[in-house]
């Protein structure tokens, strides 16, 4: 009955409710018949964010650290000069293949010209096919020392250019690992870094999901004040052969927040994925009157509101899920508060 409800709730929410009630009567009217609707099934999985762009920076050529201009979660704009190595060694590499591609260049022209003027001769007939064929094949052989040369050279500039450590994109670095002074080699790490955008959703799958998962628009990333719905979904092709699941990637939105927070890598959430549909009965969200561990729902019955105690289950855009309690064909009404405080309007 609702009369120890109605006992329960504070006389100023009663009062405000029955002045709002005398300014609209209808609002305690308004009913609805219950229909079985289709609901779609969810599958929820713990997920972890992590930087789409997250690397290890090494080092491309060998040398002493000269200098170090950041340092462990310093702000890194892309193209930055991370770090420098000393380049006295790449330096006189570069000046080395400047003077060797000067010299090829040199003996070049003088076998082009040699060509020329023995083509000449040969034809003239005053020159022996010999002599033709050894300037031809030098000729040839000082025009490919030249290739070789600019390749040599194009080699040194870019050992130069390794000494200036840059980098590749924008973010913060989480961890730094050479000192200053310290001898470097090619292959040897550097810094660690990852940018905060874009962001991604790692998730593990259960087999028996996995399966049923057949394009993007099944899956939605649920964090702790938002949901948001992934640009690129990547289900990998092959499972985790200890735990038998299958890695699935949800990339967020750029400029992602959750409501008024932003998002960092390493924080947990939750991918959603629909495996299908199944029969349900939803009411409004409204038309749920709670106290403490109960749920209840008015239901009309022989032209009166009658309270029926209900379970509830998930929640869909301003409606709730009934487990048990009603039944197809019941009319019920939409708002529980209003029709809580006519009943209190009409017992004073």
């Amino acid at each position: 009955m609702p009369i120890p409800l109605l006992r329960t709730l504070p006389k100023t929410l009663l009062l405000a409710l029955g002045a709002s009630l005398l300014a609209n009567p209808s609002q305690a009217l308004e009913q609805q018949t219950i229909q079985p609707v289709s609901i779609p099934r969810y599958v929820d999985l713990e997920a972890t964010l992590e930087a789409v762009n997250q690397s290890t920076v090494s080092a491309q050529t060998s040398g002493a650290i000269k200098a170090v201009h950041f340092d462990v979660n310093d702000q890194v704009e892309a193209g930055a000069l991370l770090i420098e190595i000393d380049d006295t060694q790449q330096q006189a590499q570069l000046q080395q293949a400047r003077a060797n591609l000067a010299q090829a260049q040199a003996q070049n022209e003088d076998a082009q010209v040699l060509l020329q003027r023995n083509t000449r001769l040969y034809e003239q007939r005053t020159l022996s096919k010999g002599e033709f064929d050894s300037s031809n094949a030098r000729a040839k052989s000082a025009a490919a020392a030249v290739k070789a040369a600019e390749a040599a050279l194009k080699q040194a500039q870019e050992q130069l250019a390794y000494t200036k450590v840059k980098a590749p994109y924008g973010g913060i670095v989480r961890a730094r690992h050479v000192q200053l002074g310290e001898l470097v080699n090619p292959g040897q790490a550097l810094m660690t870094g990852l940018a905060l955008e874009p962001l991604r959703a790692v998730a593990d799958l259960p087999q028996q999901v996995a399966r049923q998962y057949q394009a993007a628009d099944q899956i939605s990333i649920q964090l702790q004040h938002s949901q948001l719905q992934p640009t690129d979904v990547v289900l990998f092709p092959f499972a985790d052969e200890r735990h038998h699941s299958v890695r699935l990637r949800a990339e967020l939105p750029a400029g992602s927040l959750d409501g008024d927070q932003r998002l960092f890598p390493g924080q947990w959430a939750k991918i959603r994925v629909r495996t299908g549909e199944r029969n349900g009965i939803l009411v409004p969200t409204a038309a749920i009157l709670q106290r403490a561990e109960l749920n209840s729902v008015y239901v009309i019955h022989n032209g009166e509101p009658r309270l029926r105690q209900v379970r509830t289950g998930e929640r869909f855009d301003g409606q709730t899920e009934i487990l048990a309690g009603l039944q197809a064909g019941d009319v019920i009404v939409t708002d529980a508060l209003a029709q809580l405080a006519a009943i209190s309007r009409k017992e004073q």
